[in-house]
């Protein structure tokens, strides 16, 4: 009697990544992350100039200087130090929390997709193949990715990783003249 209940259960797959990531508010997200990104790395830059200049001027003066005024001057180069290194932490946890706040939505938008398409066609579980929750799949037949983008309107090509080459048959852009 269980076989004959689970045989009648429809299971299909799909890949959520590919899926995110072909949502067109994707590239703003991954944007509006890399400028965040670039602006604290601009404030560490900042920072590594600082200490480069304080620690240029102890070398400097490490010969004219008292010894209260070599302490001084590499106290604050210890001080700078502890809030490079905590900027840093709080900048990566900001940076982490944005991303997951920005994503919440896409998410969303995913999940509801998958629920409606997987009622619509009938399935009963449908796994994610990105978080390699299923070792052996039957190809092709099953897999939801598909509709689920055109359920959410997320037919854009993902993005390709960085440094990839293009596609043969892509033209290459014209010079400006």
């Amino acid at each position: 009697m269980a076989t004959a209940a689970s045989a009648q259960q429809k299971i299909g797959h799909l890949n959520s990544v590919d899926i995110i990531q072909a949502l067109p508010e994707y590239k703003q997200m991954s944007d509006a992350v890399e400028k965040k990104k670039q602006e604290y790395g601009t404030m560490m830059q900042t920072m590594y100039a600082e200490y480069d200049k304080k620690t240029k001027e102890l070398q400097a003066g490490q010969g004219t200087m008292t010894e209260l005024m070599q302490n001084t001057k590499m106290q604050e180069l210890q001080d700078l130090e502890k809030r490079m290194t905590s900027f840093q932490e709080k900048a990566q946890t900001d940076l982490q929390d944005y991303a997951q706040k920005l994503a919440a939505p896409l998410q969303d938008k995913y999940i509801k997709g998958v629920k409606a398409v997987a009622k619509e066609q009938g399935y009963d579980y449908v796994f994610d193949l990105a978080a390699n929750g299923v070792v052996y799949f039957p190809e092709g037949s099953y897999d939801l990715t598909q509709a689920v983008k055109t359920k959410i309107g997320a037919n854009a090509a993902p993005p390709a990783p960085m440094g990839a080459p293009k596609p043969a048959g892509t033209p290459a852009a014209a010079p400006k003249k």
